[in-house]
């Protein structure tokens, strides 16, 4: 049996970028806003920096997409309506990150034979990314009906570390935090702030140990260690 079996997880849970992709193709992303829009771009990362630092990781209280927006505009200092920084924020980043998406972005092997794996073997696939989720998973060529839940941070109105997303996400699925795994590339956001709700985690894309990052349960270098480890792919294809 695999880690996830002996330990009694029902639902592994995943961030995306970084995860299922290479930071890198993000950070075309980041510098394509930057290069156009400097100034914005430059504002609206010490914004969600700063909002980070704010939540901290106790959960914040629920908020729609329209009221973050609203959060975003007034913690960024916007002398605009939110109405116009919403129009700003979908001309400077969001149509740029969907051009970017679908030139630049590539799953890490072994992702997806890893996903259809845990499905076979009957666990409920979660993902719950910081940044806004549109098309992401089909231009990855990942079938959205692979996951049971699906979202952005951003939903439920606070980023990563705070716990509300988190809480939001296993409230979907019906589990206990001990009863679901999450898997993410960033120690401070994923790791800290899964374990912090009491979830199992999984930093994947480093080297080292658990030892070596507290709150983290397993630290893999690849998705074939993943499907190797987690899910027991020899045992599976002894059985096939």
């Amino acid at each position: 049996m695999g880690w996830a079996r002996d330990n009694g997880i029902k639902a592994l849970c995943f961030d995306i970028d970084g995860t299922f992709y290479p930071k890198w193709q993000t950070n075309v992303y980041l510098l394509e806003s930057a290069l156009t829009h400097p100034v914005f771009s430059m504002k609206y990362n010490m914004m969600r920096q700063r909002m980070r630092r704010l939540d901290g990781y106790e959960a914040g209280p629920l908020m729609d997409l329209e009221a973050f927006r609203a959060r975003e505009c007034e913690l960024m200092g916007w002398s605009g309506t939110a109405a116009s920084y919403i129009e700003k924020y979908e001309r400077v980043l969001s149509s740029s990150w969907d051009r970017t998406m679908r030139a630049h972005l590539r799953l890490f092997p072994g992702v997806r034979e890893a996903l259809s794996l845990a499905r076979r073997q009957g666990y409920r696939l979660a993902a719950l990314s910081d940044f806004p989720i549109s098309h992401k998973l089909e231009v990855l060529g990942l079938d959205r009906s692979l996951f049971d839940f699906v979202a952005s941070t951003e939903d439920y109105g606070h980023l990563k570390p705070n716990a509300r997303p988190f809480l939001e996400m296993l409230e979907k699925l019906s589990l206990s935090p001990a009863e679901a795994l999450y898997v993410g590339d960033s120690y401070k956001k994923d790791i800290v702030g899964g374990s912090k709700v009491g979830m199992r985690t999984l930093l994947i894309g480093k080297s080292g140990t658990a030892s070596d990052y507290p709150g983290a349960d397993m630290v893999l270098t690849s998705w074939k260690s993943f499907a190797r480890i987690i899910l027991d792919q020899n045992m599976e294809q002894c059985q096939c």
